[in-house]
């Protein structure tokens, strides 16, 4: 028992090369739903745990009507779910991202890194309208060929307002968005339910929802994104359905998928299309299908069954055998997928299944792992307690089985005071110790937190952070101007004491930052 303790306290810091497995929701915002969905993945098998969803208007006063009623329904639905967690994934439209698979000579890791660090990757490589200081940027190897000097990388990128603007939906109805994916790319991740989990090979899923109408197409985790042009008449009649669903509206709309298949086939070089998973977010997507597949009879168009290879609970069982359309649950099962890859913790190799456009998704991921060595530490300290705790009640229970004279009976009585004060030491140690982790966690919490950055003096890079409890901990930033330290001391002396200048570091190359090392007391 001993040495299991020993090992429980030794392991106290280490990092776990698994992901923070934090439960995560999908919500999908479309012109006539708000969906939710929630999966749980054990092994292999995922398993359906919460689905709902909730009807909007076709049409409202203005955009800041129509953005209430979402935020309602949203609000709504975490409600009547029950949901106890805030943790989301969320979509963009297709027509706000820019997506591109972009190829340049091979380079390292390293190389490739300081080059889309210091944007000089995407100079030559991409064209974007602004500046790329206006866009969140996400990128990602997808293909190296070293015989042919060549790199292929995926580019996804959306202007930080548009990002903005949907991520503040979600959380004026209390949900706190971790992933931000692009609409093609969530369909796709239904793959990630199959048994192979989305094996490689060619795939090619179509969406006719009105105002999102695209086709993704992967070959070997190539994607290929084609948008299926639909004029804003036949956009608005797909949407209210009825009459202006014409023969002339399905053939115009069903040439324009032509053309991205035969584009897909062009490109990518396969001989040819076994099937296309249809999928559609309006409440008659069964009559586009059927529409569809009389006029497209190339192929063979499969209505998208997104519930598939789900365990099912049989509570939810009659909730999706009462839904007309299933395939509109598509999307918000690809982002409730994301809870095994949040800040992409694992590497996968399509990319296609880890986008996230988040602004602040490397403050977030630090943010989040603090939490979870907080978290961890906490768990052992509770298992560490629970330990002594049983063992001093063996060891008592040992002494009054097994007396046999008066003096051994006092003897043992002794053992066990003495062995109860050294349980009462220890747990005024832990609850000690216990809040001082939730302390520094506030601390840190606070000081990676983005309106502390903010009130930083301009031009300084907070590079790291070392609390301690009985030692003086250490603030370290860069900055172009070392002079500034004074200032940092002041706004550092408003929470905590004896903030003293530690020393300071000249940069190793011209035109470098310095480095400040600054140290404090915790009050």
């Amino acid at each position: 028992m001993l040495e299991n303790l020993k090992n429980i306290l030794n392991n106290s810091g280490s990092k776990s090369t698994e992901p923070v497995q934090q439960p995560i929701v999908g919500v999908d915002i479309s012109h006539s739903y708000v969906r939710l969905v929630q999966l749980e993945k054990k092994k292999k098998v995922w398993s359906l745990v919460k689905i709902s969803s909730k009807v909007l208007e076709d049409s409202y006063d203005n955009e800041d009507k129509r953005n209430e009623a979402i935020v309602t329904q949203l609000k709504n639905l975490k409600l009547e779910q029950k949901i106890q967690f805030d943790q989301a994934a969320i979509s963009l439209p297709v027509n706000s991202a820019i997506v591109q698979v972009v190829q340049i000579p091979y380079l390292e890791e390293t190389e490739l890194k300081e080059a889309a660090d210091n944007g000089t990757l995407w100079d030559t490589a991409i064209n974007v309208p602004g500046e790329l200081s206006e866009y969140s940027i996400f990128w990602q190897t997808i293909k190296k060929d070293r015989e042919k000097n060549t790199l292929s990388l995926l580019f996804v990128a959306s202007r930080v307002d548009e990002i903005e603007k949907n991520c503040d939906l979600v959380r004026k109805a209390g949900f706190d968005p971790l992933v931000v994916d692009v609409r093609c790319f969530a369909l796709r991740n239904i793959l990630k339910t199959h048994p192979d989990g989305g094996a490689k090979g060619t795939q090619v899923f179509v969406e006719i929802s009105g105002q999102e109408n695209y086709a993704v197409c992967m070959h070997d985790d190539l994607p290929f994104i084609y948008d299926i042009y639909v004029s804003d008449d036949d956009s608005d009649a797909l949407v209210k359905g009825g009459e202006g669903l014409t023969d002339e509206l399905f053939t115009r709309v069903a040439s324009q998928v032509r053309t991205a298949t035969t584009s897909f086939i062009k490109q990518s070089g396969i001989p040819g299309i076994e099937e296309i998973q249809f999928s559609s977010s309006l409440p008659f997507a069964k009559k586009i299908y059927e529409r569809f597949k009389s006029e497209i009879v190339e192929y063979k168009i499969n209505l998208m069954d997104p519930f598939n290879n789900l365990q099912i609970p049989s509570a939810l069982k009659a909730r999706l055998q009462s839904e007309k359309n299933g395939s509109s649950f598509g999307i918000a099962l690809g982002l409730a997928t994301r809870q095994l890859d949040v800040f992409g913790y694992f590497k996968f190799v399509t990319a296609v299944s880890n986008i996230n456009l988040l602004p602040d998704r490397e403050d977030r991921v630090t943010k989040e792992k603090k939490k979870s060595v907080t978290t961890s530490l906490m768990q052992k300290l509770s298992i560490l307690s629970t330990l002594l705790f049983v063992t001093t009640g063996t060891l008592y229970f040992y002494m009054v089985t097994t007396m046999f004279t008066v003096s051994d009976t006092n003897n043992m009585i002794s053992s066990a005071l003495n062995e109860e004060t050294k349980v009462a030491l220890r747990t005024e140690e832990l609850v000690k110790l216990k809040a001082w982790t939730q302390t520094s966690g506030e601390i840190n919490s606070k000081m990676l937190d983005i309106s502390f950055s903010a009130s930083l003096p301009k031009g300084t890079y907070v590079s790291e952070i070392q609390q301690y409890r009985n030692k003086p901990s250490l603030f370290v930033f860069k900055a172009k101007d070392p002079a500034i330290s004074g200032k940092v001391i002041n706004l550092l002396s408003k929470d905590f004491k004896n903030v003293t200048l530690k020393d300071i570091q000249s940069p190793t190359k011209k035109g470098g930052l310095n480095t400040v090392n600054i140290n404090y007391l915790i009050k």
